[in-house]
């Protein structure tokens, strides 16, 4: 399993609360935001290569659509088969996709979206505002447990008609349009289903979306896309013309005259239960590309003549939770949190748990992220004897015995929780280093590695352990309320740790708040200050995501992802340039 595919805290949003992804873009007006065309060119018709792309990709697919999507596998399909309102785009931009225009009222609290009125599903229906407000709503069920399930609880969606939808949010974010990139579910394909019998209908083997590709076959081993413009009659079974290069090099009517085509003849998708089979293929030159390696193997195979690793800077933070619940005196003051930070080698860490393929991470916030402020919160370094220094002062005494907390105090143990290897590697191996480090410092520390179930729902959703190694979804234009807020310890809320900070919320607040570039950027280097002060958790480091291209294929560039599906933003301007 890839570390994107686990069930712990990459989806702790999904078991614990909302981990927010909502804002992932630069800070926008309180006015008019007209729609931006793409800045990519693409061709006028579909399918000018003269073969499908072909990857290969660690793991399957088990349910394609956006309300059902558990696997990494699942959620590529679902970002070429579906569409949302907008999409990314260059640079950190966002694009319009299902969307024509868009606004918001001068409180940052309303938003109103218009939809193309020339946006189609795949079997020829029209997409509208009903299929938008029912995906949201199917998201905002008590009863949905599935990916998003509490990313939109504080939002009121309302349809106005065929192609206009309003949403008024409880609470006003500056980046709220990242969150319009959410994949759109038919409804007149989906709204009659029971949401307990989603997982299991057939239209998650079948799906019709609204996005640049129509799967025509899909099994455990492969799945197979073409460009919506090869269909030539709505729901046209277009299996049989797949493997047929000639029938790809003549485009067929397209679906959506007015939208971009990609340049592909088409993708396909072969499955791979272990990397040294996947590997195999790549290197027997099966494969123009691979995806969901271990970094260690990805990064070999990026040295192959003829291939290159392409490295997307992600934003899911790897850190050390820290429960800061009262009953642990260990983790006291921020003064005792910052030697425990110290005393980790994560320049050691990144090398052994992700072979490199990572940046150290400082803080919270994503250093490509616009709001980050590198002199607001420094980069601890690694030191032992500092860490050491720091404990003491704190009137912590060192004897043969371990850290002690004061002279009749029993020497201190930590226990550090993680997935087990299988769940995530990256992690298992982040809090093997974590525990060796501690273990060099004088502590006596112990690894426990628990499945996805028991250590996320169990453990982590109910404060009930001493220190955990997590992923944490944290996103471009970062919202870190949710994580740290004190309201959010609460049942269901992402603030496992158990902060309660009077000082912090505000900041908080006032960080995911709309306004200026400049005023949103005031306050994110305000709250960096203060995490530097308060030491909440511990940054390890951010991963790449990572995959491995021949030279064959041209087109893709990398930008800050949040999921390995991201990376395929650009799709509609790759192409290959050699045939096999």
């Amino acid at each position: 399993m890839t570390r994107t595919d686990s069930v712990v805290v990459g989806t702790l949003v999904a078991i614990l609360a909302i981990l927010a992804t909502l804002i992932g873009v630069p800070a926008f007006q309180l006015a008019v935001a007209p729609a931006a065309s793409s800045p990519s060119p693409v061709p006028s018709a579909p399918g000018t290569t003269v073969r499908p792309y072909v990857e290969g990709v660690l793991g399957s697919p088990t349910s394609v659509s956006p309300l059902t999507a558990r696997t990494q596998a699942d959620r590529d399909l679902v970002a070429l088969v579906f569409a949302g309102l907008l999409r990314n785009g260059p640079g950190g931009t966002l694009v319009p996709d299902l969307a024509e225009r868009w606004s918001v009222d001068r409180t940052g609290t309303t938003w109103t979206v218009d939809l193309r009125d020339d946006a189609r599903w795949q079997d020829g229906e029209p997409v509208t505002s009903d299929d938008v407000v029912f995906t949201i709503q199917t998201l905002q069920d008590p009863g949905y447990t599935g990916p998003s399930s509490s990313s939109w609880s504080e939002v009121e969606v309302t349809a106005h008609g065929a192609h206009r939808v309003t949403f008024t949010l409880k609470t006003p974010l500056g980046g709220f349009l990242q969150a319009l990139t959410q994949p759109i579910a038919p409804a007149h394909r989906l709204a009659s289903i029971p949401l307990d019998e989603l997982p299991v209908d057939p239209f998650g083997q079948q799906p019709i979306g609204a996005g640049p590709f129509f799967l025509t076959d899909l099994t455990d081993t492969a799945a197979t896309l073409v460009p919506v413009g090869l269909i030539s009659e709505p729901g046209a079974d277009v299996s049989a013309s797949v493997g047929a290069t000639d029938s790809l090099t003549t485009p067929g009517p397209t679906r959506r005259p007015s939208r971009a085509q990609p340049y592909l003849a088409g993708i396909e998708f072969r499955y791979f239960a272990e990397p040294d089979e996947l590997a195999a293929a790549f290197r027997a030159g099966q494969l123009d590309g691979v995806s969901g390696l271990p970094p260690a193997l990805a990064a070999e195979l990026g040295k192959a003549e003829g291939a290159r690793l392409l490295r997307y800077p992600g934003s899911t933070l790897s850190a050390v939770l820290l429960n800061l619940r009262p009953g642990h005196p260990e983790f006291a003051t921020p003064a005792i949190r910052t030697a425990y930070l110290a005393a980790i080698d994560r320049a050691a860490l990144i090398k052994s748990a992700y072979s490199g393929l990572a940046v150290a991470a400082s803080d919270p916030i994503p250093p490509t992220s616009s709001m980050f402020n590198a002199k607001a919160d420094p980069e601890v370094p690694y030191g032992r004897s500092a860490a050491s220094k720091a404990l003491r002062a704190a009137g912590w005494i060192r004897d043969s015995k371990g850290w002690h907390l004061g002279k009749s105090k029993p020497a201190l143990k930590l226990e550090v929780l993680s997935p087990t290897q299988e769940a995530n590697r990256s992690l298992y191996l982040a809090a093997e280093s974590v525990v060796k480090d501690w273990t060099t410092l004088g502590f006596t520390t112990t690894h426990v590695a628990l499945p996805p179930g028991e250590y996320a729902g169990e453990r982590l959703a109910t404060g009930t352990f001493q220190v955990a190694v997590a992923d944490l979804r944290i996103g471009l234009d970062p919202d870190l309320y949710p994580l740290l807020a004190s309201s959010q310890t609460l049942t269901g809320g992402s603030n496992v740790i158990g902060i309660q900070d009077p000082v912090l919320d505000p900041l908080l607040e006032k960080a995911r708040a709309p306004g200026s570039m400049a005023a949103r950027t005031a306050a994110y280097t305000a709250l960096q200050t203060q995490l530097a002060k308060g030491r909440y958790l511990l940054p390890l480091a951010f991963p790449d995501e990572v995959v491995v291209l021949r030279d064959t294929l041209e087109g893709p560039v990398a930008r800050q992802v949040t999921d390995g599906s991201d990376r395929f933003w650009d799709v509609l301007t790759w192409r290959l340039a050699v045939d096999r």
